[in-house]
């Protein structure tokens, strides 16, 4: 079954509590978490310490998605409480700050933007396609970036995800193609967003 990651970017800040309660309830199990520096993408997103007390006070899993020129000074504060974090291939230091997540106990995973060739990505390691421009929350999807990321599923040799502009339409699709899971915000906080992707989200615990 697909998995769902569910993001609280576009939700308003005096909200967010209520609401990753309210998606734990209909069965959602995972948190989505972006945190930018306001260089590598538009500043927005979630600082850790605030990410943490939201995504305890919910009871969910969490991962994490460092948009960030040097991820490295970032990954201890988001792997204290989150068990899967991208990092942006793009970013200075990508592999070491891969190495630190490993040692610190956490699945790594490499996020893909939209511009970027996926030729020669390592093997093994969990890749997160973005489907629309990191840190631009509520943007259209793009059917040409679902298509890369299917390409990088076909192998077999890693998990792949895709995040941007994500509705139940493109979920059916990306599950169909071996895509392993969505991550979802605007669509999933939207006005019956929750009816809709009622289906895909894991039955409560």
């Amino acid at each position: 079954m697909l998995e769902v990651a569910g993001s609280l970017w576009s939700v308003e800040e005096s909200e967010r509590a209520e609401m990753a309660s309210e998606l734990a309830r209909a069965g959602l199990r995972r948190l989505h978490w972006d945190m930018s520096d306001g260089v590598f993408a538009a500043p927005g997103g979630f600082d850790a310490k605030t990410a943490e007390r939201l995504a305890m006070a919910a009871g969910l899993r969490n991962e994490a998605h460092l948009m960030a020129v040097d991820p490295r000074r970032e990954v201890d504060a988001w792997t204290d409480f989150c068990d899967r974090v991208f990092v942006h291939v793009e970013a200075e230091g990508w592999e070491a700050a891969v190495d630190r997540v490993v040692a610190r106990g956490s699945e790594p995973g490499l996020a893909v933007s939209p511009g970027t060739a996926v030729d020669g990505l390592p093997d093994g390691v969990s890749i997160l396609c973005m489907t629309i421009v990191p840190g631009q929350a509520g943007s259209a999807f793009s059917d040409p970036l679902l298509a890369k990321a299917v390409r990088l599923a076909a192998d077999g040799t890693r998990s792949v995800g895709i995040d941007g502009g994500v509705q139940t339409a493109h979920a059916a699709r990306a599950e169909e193609a071996g895509i392993g899971w969505v991550v979802v915000g605007t669509d999933l906080i939207a006005p019956g967003g929750l009816a809709r992707w009622a289906p895909r989200l894991a039955p409560a615990i």
